[in-house]
């Protein structure tokens, strides 16, 4: 049995549209504290916000001595202050990026069972149409929401809503979308805050489509694409992996692992470019059936956490050791990445970086940079009440992961091309399909596999950020229970 917390770790896939955090000093608290008779609900889960994170939050050490949570209008204002604590002092900023609030059981529901609701089921990015206009081109589709049962799929240009055209965002001279503009404000409303809507597409042959949407519950597939290629005398399995579920994604997984182990596949390029996070059990899977048979036994990754919560712990119970089943072992590993790669994706690199030196590559751009995690704690409610349940599930930073080299710590991100992380710097091309090697990021995989060498990078013709429009969350949630 694997060594390592009695818990099931997760990565979510909601919403991050990121926390902006002020940071406040200690002194600030107003002295004495209200007694918990006087407080209001709200107040007293912020009470139990602070509360709690006095003892599993990874930088406890910021927190304040005294908490009044008489100054906050609400919770998240609470976690918004706490949070705010922790100066990251390369950046000046606060490191955390990541605690939030979640509603009872939203998110362990969605990862845990493998659906989503209220949405249509595919995501979009910005880049540049053959008319030189800045469009909304189909990132992904899930196979079994209102969008892909609509035909709908990657590298569709988004060319009207409800009969109107007016779906181009503007950019700003500094090359971000600029969100006051009428065709972003038109498509956004659209996507994520109308049950409904009339979507016209146009395909890469010139044609169009309309898809008359409503947003709907339906099972997410974590595996989006799957093929078998060649590239001179190797066979390569690409993989296009979007999110990290549960049993669901591990027998979709096993699916693809056992096709690319018979058909003699040398080289795994794994695409986790829209890849936010998922499952921590799924991730040690996907290790395992990736891994060399020599890491059988080994560590794959350890847990950090703070000084006075790590102590609660025998050290060997914060170690998580490869099981693996399967005979597969590839050559080398290649990692197609963006900035929306985070925490469990990340995670799964990190875990396999020991094991395959000078043969794991990363292409496309800088991560996320998400190497912590959280636990889900009840505020508001306890787990065995039988009353209407009323709160939230906090999920504050609990833990830090390092691999078997005790390497770890990109808040950063992991960038492609740099010394710790071979590889190449390459834009996404969502104006093409899946599999497709007019894909750069694909492309430079195949072309390196071929032949020891990436390709000279040709400088984009964007005038913009990447920006993928989606309600990716990028975290690693651990449902296993910590200490009380």
């Amino acid at each position: 049995m694997r060594k390592g917390l009695t818990l099931l770790a997760y990565l979510g896939f909601i919403v991050f549209f990121g926390l902006s955090v002020q940071s406040c000093s200690k002194k600030d608290d107003p002295q004495p504290t209200p007694k918990p008779t006087e407080l209001t609900k709200e107040q007293k889960w912020s009470n139990e916000i602070n509360k709690n994170m006095k003892e599993i939050y990874l930088w406890n050490d910021a927190l304040p001595a005294t908490f009044d949570p008489t100054k906050y209008a609400s919770p998240e204002d609470a976690l918004k202050y706490l949070i705010g604590l922790k100066i990251d002092p390369t950046t000046n900023s606060a490191i955390d990026r990541y605690s939030f609030l979640d509603k009872i059981g939203n998110l362990s529901g969605e990862i845990n069972g493998g659906t989503a609701s209220g949405d249509y089921g595919f995501m979009i990015i910005a880049d540049v149409n053959s008319s030189k206009e800045v469009s909304f081109f189909v990132t992904y589709v899930y196979a079994n929401s209102p969008a892909g049962k609509a035909g709908v799929q990657r590298s569709y240009e988004l060319v009207g809503i409800n009969g109107s055209t007016d779906v181009h965002p503007g950019v700003t001279s500094d090359g971000y979308l600029d969100s006051k503009s009428s065709g972003y404000i038109t498509v956004v409303n659209a996507l994520f805050n109308s049950q409904s809507a009339k979507f016209t597409f146009k395909k890469t042959d010139g044609s169009q489509i309309d898809a008359s949407l409503t947003a709907g519950s339906y099972t997410i597939n974590s595996v989006l694409f799957d093929k078998i290629m060649e590239a001179g005398t190797k066979k390569i399995g690409y993989v296009v992996f979007n999110q990290f579920l549960g049993e669901p994604a591990v027998a979709e997984l096993n699916t693809v692992i056992s096709k690319f182990e018979a058909a003699g596949v040398n080289s795994v390029i794994v695409d986790l470019r829209y890849n936010g996070g998922g499952s921590v059990a799924t991730c040690e899977k996907f290790c395992e059936l990736l891994a060399p048979a020599s890491a059988n036994g080994q560590v794959m990754y350890k847990y950090k956490m703070n000084s006075q919560y790590q102590s609660k712990y025998n050290p060997s119970s914060l170690i998580s050791t490869f099981e693996k089943t399967n005979s597969f072992q590839p050559e080398s590993l290649y990692f197609i990445v963006s900035g929306s790669t985070a925490s469990a994706s990340e995670l799964l690199i990190n875990n396999l970086r020991p094991y395959f030196p000078g043969k794991l590559f990363l292409i496309g751009t800088t991560t996320y940079g998400k190497p912590c995690g959280f636990w889900a704690t009840p505020i508001g409610y306890t787990e065995k009440q039988t009353t209407t349940k009323e709160g939230y599930d906090l999920y504050a930073v609990s833990f830090e992961s390092i691999n078997s080299k005790d390497e770890g710590g990109y808040y950063a991100g992991m960038t492609p091309g740099t010394a710790t992380y071979p590889g190449i710097k390459a834009y996404d091309t969502p104006k093409v399909g899946w599999g497709d090697a007019n894909d750069e990021r694909l492309g430079q995989a195949l072309y390196h596999i071929a032949n020891g060498s990436f390709k000279a990078t040709i400088k984009s013709a964007r005038n913009m950020h990447d920006k993928v429009i989606d309600r990716q969350f990028k975290g690693m949630i651990d449902f296993r229970k910590h200490l009380k």
